[in-house]
């Protein structure tokens, strides 16, 4: 069964293998090989600083961790606001309908939490796929990706 956890310093290692495994997935399969999501891996230091800043989950798939993401709450003064970051599954549990679940699971566990944002590449058409299928829609774009805004009633 799919569920959502709060990560601890002990899983970072984990979730570094995680999303060095999805990143490098992501950037041979869509960006052509030309490294632009590996530099946003991190190392066991940022994802250490980041459980200590932010929420910071890991995504279990019964007592496997197979993916992570965090909520960033600086991005944005709202105070009713998160922005998704670093939203990533172990590549071999892609495809299977937990990205939707685990969204789904994300916005339950924070009822008060009315205005959400996330951002993706350009060529990350899977992810945009998900998160317009998600209720996410996009409001804006840079060079690198789009940037996609849910709100909640």
């Amino acid at each position: 069964m799919i569920h959502i956890e709060r990560a601890t310093i002990e899983d970072a290692e984990v979730i570094v293998k995680i999303k060095k495994s999805a990143y490098e997935d992501e950037d041979i399969r869509f960006g052509k090989g030309k490294g632009e999501c590996v530099q946003y891996i991190g190392d066991v230091n940022f994802i250490s600083w980041c459980i200590n800043r932010y929420i910071l989950y890991k995504i279990m798939l019964d007592d496997i961790v197979i993916g992570t993401f965090w909520l960033d709450h600086e991005t944005d003064d709202r105070s009713n606001h998160f922005e998704l970051q670093d939203f990533c599954i172990n590549p071999i549990y892609q495809n299977k309908g937990y990205g939707a679940k685990v969204i789904k699971l994300m916005e339950e566990q924070h009822k008060d939490i009315k205005i959400w944002t996330l951002s993706t590449f350009k060529f990350s058409f899977k992810n945009q796929h998900l998160y317009e299928k998600m209720g996410y829609v996009k409001i804006g774009q840079d060079k690198r990706g789009f940037q996609y805004e849910k709100n909640i009633d």
